[in-house]
């Protein structure tokens, strides 16, 4: 496999697993390169055959192939894995389709150390939301607070001079 195609999906998966979202920055590692279609199914190394994911995905899927449509797993640079499943507020994920449980239950994305990770990813999101909030707040009143000393020097320039 050329190193180009890793560096590519690595890119197109956004540096995270392609089936559960991990960051490799989390992983503290590259993640594998998996074959959607297995090379025993006679699955090639394409780009559009290959998926960036993490150990355990890649573990849990294994040589897991179907071409039927609604058992065959998403491929998530291809398909619309929205229209097969949601992320809950407890970070879980809710199938909405057949083809959405199967993926959900054959990768085992809510595994409770997966469910942890997420709570993790929304409560640091949150966190990062409040502090652009507190932070466009302090801007504000920076420049509040520049607005009125300038008032201040202007009368305090008028009340000398008269």
């Amino acid at each position: 496999m050329r190193n180009g195609n890793r560096q590519r999906i690595r890119v197109l998966c956004g540096y995270s697993c392609g089936y559960c979202g991990v960051r490799e920055s989390d992983a503290g590692a590259r993640l594998t390169l998996d074959h959607f279609r297995p090379s025993s199914s006679g699955g090639e190394d394409e780009i559009s055959n290959l998926v960036y994911c993490c150990h355990a995905c890649n573990a849990f899927k294994g040589d897991y192939w179907r071409e039927e449509e609604v058992i065959r797993l998403l491929h998530p640079l291809v398909d619309d894995v929205a229209t097969h499943y949601v992320l809950t507020e407890d970070a879980k994920i809710l199938a909405l389709t057949s083809r959405g449980s199967n993926h959900v239950v054959r990768l085992r994305l809510n595994r409770p150390e997966l469910i942890a990770y997420r709570l993790q990813r929304q409560n640091e999101a949150a966190l990062d939301a409040e502090n652009q909030q507190i932070l466009q707040m302090l801007e504000s009143l920076r420049y509040e607070n520049e607005a009125l000393r300038e008032q201040i020097t202007k009368r305090n320039s008028s009340q000398k001079r008269s």
